[in-house]
């Protein structure tokens, strides 16, 4: 039988979150989701809000959402239950979670304005993200 070692791993993570709820309680729906990874055994390295954006298409009858990133570090075996309560929440409409090999200075800063992204244009037009092109 193999045995899986519990190495602690850095993650990033983007949340997609219902815009009515995520205007209204910004601090408190932020602070549930950080709780949720912190239950976990995480810790958070930076939190940021990216921005309301338009939909490419209706999830759970919304146009759009409001977007958190969050950098993180867990062991890796609690991510599968951090998956889990990511999805029965009703504050999270979606959420990608990747590994980070490397996090740069500007990603792991604090600061005061740590609301939001500053190079991403928040225009009410702006879709979500979009993965790139598969050039094959």
């Amino acid at each position: 039988m193999e045995q899986r070692s519990c190495e602690t791993r850095t993650y990033e993570g983007m949340f997609m979150l219902d815009p009515t709820k995520a205007t209204q309680e910004w601090d408190n729906i932020k602070k549930q989701i950080i709780g949720l990874i912190e239950k976990k055994g995480g810790s958070i390295i930076n939190a940021k809000k990216w921005g309301e954006r338009k939909l490419a298409y209706e999830i759970k009858r919304h146009k759009r959402a409001v977007y958190l990133l969050i950098y993180f570090q867990l062991p890796s075996l609690n991510l599968g239950e951090l998956r889990k309560d990511l999805q029965l929440s009703e504050l999270v409409m979606r959420f990608l979670v990747v590994v980070r090999e490397k996090i740069t200075p500007e990603e792991q800063q604090h600061s005061a304005d740590s609301e939001t992204v500053e190079n991403i244009p928040a225009s009410p037009d702006t879709q979500a993200p979009q993965s790139p092109a598969n050039p094959n």
